[in-house]
């Protein structure tokens, strides 16, 4: 006893469309741009640590994307002192050299 398999409906495909005139950049506002080519002072540099270190979410070891006048890494910092931040590795970032932490 052979029962017939039902036949699935299958649509024909003529032309493959992937999205390719649909482009964004989030740099392509004027404000944006501007933005992240201004450089920022020391003392706002030191409220943003200061505001990362007071959050409810900061743990003992926590990663940041630190940007320094010498070059950017991940980092994880482990204690914070009057000028400079400490990484796990023993490593001194100081805060005057910071251009941008995340």
């Amino acid at each position: 006893m052979r029962k017939e398999i039902p036949k699935i409906f299958v649509n024909k495909i003529d032309k493959i469309n992937n999205n390719e005139e649909v482009y964004y950049s989030f740099k392509d506002k004027k404000e944006d741009i501007e933005n992240i080519n201004e450089v920022k002072s020391e003392f706002d540099i030191q409220n943003r640590i200061d505001e990362l270190f007071r959050s409810n979410d900061f743990i003992y070891k926590k990663r940041f994307f630190i940007k320094t006048k010498y070059g950017s890494d991940y980092y994880t910092i482990i204690s914070k002192s009057y000028d400079y931040l400490l990484t796990i590795n023993g490593e001194k970032i100081y805060i005057n050299n910071i251009l941008e932490i995340n």
